[in-house]
């Protein structure tokens, strides 16, 4: 049966029909104009919203490896006193867009709902910086969070991790490599239409979908810009590292997963497989599915009727998580 598109749906697809050229088609110095094109010092607060009252956010750079200097933007609710758990953030964009900054009206609402201190992390992104520069940003920025956790006021006890789209597939391959490790303290991970398994699988994907494509092609996000995004980012690699696939890694052990798709995404098929094997592999998971919503209806609740409750439900269920046991 034909999908269901909500009016503000439509309107954003027009939208970027009318205003964005191809992501498949720019080249390195195109997108390189893209990213300061983002208005990140003034968004648009009736697309993206506004960011969460009573929460501090600060700006600071940390060096990780190679040298590098990556950009943090740290969220606290000014009206908490004390040691609070942690979440870590990673932002989506193709791992060749994005910026934290768009993401603080996420971040500052997870800090409020969860009393907790969010970082939002600023990795390097391709064509400049390849895979593995992006996890690898987040693996250290991670590690230094849990290492300074005395000096931020941070429980490395009670901590969890969330990101969207290629964010959520950075999200997973730290939340991966932390439980091998060792690491005890991670009680949550939340991914937002999430990219888990970067090997080819765009065939795959739509032959995947229950639903009918709808006649103008999927909003925001396409199979063609997946590829895109993939190459870019990959580079001459085939994806099937499980540090850059995390689908493709083990998956015993991870905390309790939220999942949240898109109906009209591409990309929903491969989160909702990552969901079914966690599931599989013992993990507890809460599967939600946004129907006649597109890719990045998260940042964008002015222009899609998902925007507001899918926060809701993510800040909702890090809190829960990471909000102490009785006694």
């Amino acid at each position: 049966m034909p999908v269901w598109m909500p009016l503000r749906t439509r309107a954003l697809a027009a939208l970027l029909r009318a205003t964005s050229g191809p992501v498949d088609a720019m080249n390195p110095r195109q997108l390189r104009m893209t990213r300061r094109a983002v208005p990140v010092h003034r968004p648009v607060t009736w697309v993206i919203g506004r960011p969460a009252k009573g929460v501090t956010t600060t700006a600071r750079r940390v060096t990780v490896r190679d040298g590098w200097s990556v950009g943090i933007r740290v969220h606290r609710p000014s009206y908490v006193e004390g040691v609070l758990p942690l979440v870590l953030h990673f932002h989506g964009g193709g791992f060749v867009m994005g910026h934290p900054t768009i993401f603080d009206p996420v971040c500052s609402r997870i800090a409020q709902e969860a009393q907790a201190v969010v970082i939002s992390v600023g990795y390097r992104m391709a064509p400049e910086h390849k895979a593995p520069a992006a996890i690898n940003d987040c693996l250290d920025i991670t590690e230094w969070a849990l290492a300074s956790a005395a000096s931020l006021r941070v429980d490395p006890e009670r901590v969890a991790l969330t990101g969207d789209s290629a964010g959520g597939n950075l999200a997973a391959a730290v939340a991966q490599t932390l439980v091998a490790k060792g690491f005890a303290g991670l009680r949550h991970l939340a991914l937002v239409y999430p990219a888990p398994d970067l090997t080819e699988r765009e065939a795959e994907v739509l032959l995947g979908q229950d639903v009918e494509e709808p006649p103008r092609g999927f909003p925001v996000i396409t199979p063609d810009m997946l590829r895109a995004f993939r190459s870019l980012y990959l580079g001459d690699s085939d994806g099937s590292d499980p540090l850059v696939s995390p689908a493709l890694g083990n998956l015993v052990g991870l905390p309790p997963t939220l999942i949240q798709t898109a109906e009209l995404d591409p990309l929903r098929s491969d989160g909702e497989a990552f969901a079914a094997a966690l599931e599989a592999a013992g993990v507890e998971v809460r599967q939600t599915r946004y129907r006649g919503s597109p890719h990045g209806y998260l940042n964008l609740p002015g222009l899609t009727a998902a925007g507001g409750p899918a926060l809701e439900e993510l800040a909702g269920e890090i809190a829960r998580h990471l909000t102490p046991s009785p006694g």
